[in-house]
């Protein structure tokens, strides 16, 4: 059982059939790909793509250096297709205990609001590094009458012209959201708190 369909559920799943080892890659998301689709609009992979193919179907020649993060999606989702990675989407692990008795897990999975129970030799958790936002409590943000949000869920930036900016952050996600922000004529600067990256618009 693999717990999480983003590149790395995806890989193994495609490699466990290879091997013809019973597998089954379970995901929340409704479609393989979709933890990019949700993404802001600007963003595009930070490593390029030679050190980003999958197992046994490799990029195209012509495959940009910096995918979108919609052309990435559409290809994990073509990718879980072709090799024919066993992938139950809208499913959420619930609960998860192992028995060592029997030396078998026993999941409790929420499938599309139908509660199932599995019960796997192997766990693998590849839920990802940065899947959860981390935003920062900063004094007097329950008073600040603008918009707040973590860049998880921001929408892009058209909304944002003509509008005063601050992204408190200065990695991948702040550097993206700041040149977006500006090629649409938002005035818009940066911060660093270590945490995370966060647009606030005023």
């Amino acid at each position: 059982m693999v717990i999480g369909g983003g590149q790395a559920g995806i890989a193994l799943g495609a490699r466990l059939r290879q091997l013809d080892v019973p597998a089954l890659v379970l995901d929340r998301q409704e479609r393989p790909g979709d933890q990019w689709r949700g993404r802001y609009r600007s963003l595009c992979l930070h490593d390029p793509v030679w050190y980003d193919h999958l197992p046994y179907l490799p990029f195209p020649r012509n495959w940009p250096v910096f995918a979108p993060k919609d052309k990435i999606a559409d290809w994990l989702e073509m990718d879980t297709r072709v090799m024919e990675v066993p992938y139950w989407s809208r499913s959420t692990v619930t609960s998860a205990t192992f028995d060592e008795a029997s030396q078998t897990w026993s999941l409790t999975v929420d499938r599309d609001g139908e509660s199932i129970e599995l019960r796997p030799k192997q766990l693998v958790f590849a839920t990802g590094m940065s899947g959860k936002p981390n935003v920062p409590q900063f004094r007097g943000a329950d008073r600040f009458a603008g918009e707040q949000h973590h860049s998880s869920a921001h929408p892009g930036p058209d909304a944002y012209q003509g509008k005063r900016v601050v992204v408190i952050g200065s990695n991948n996600s702040a550097h993206d959201i700041c040149g977006a922000l500006w090629e649409h004529d938002a005035d818009v600067g940066s911060g660093t708190t270590g945490a995370t990256t966060a647009p606030a618009c005023s």
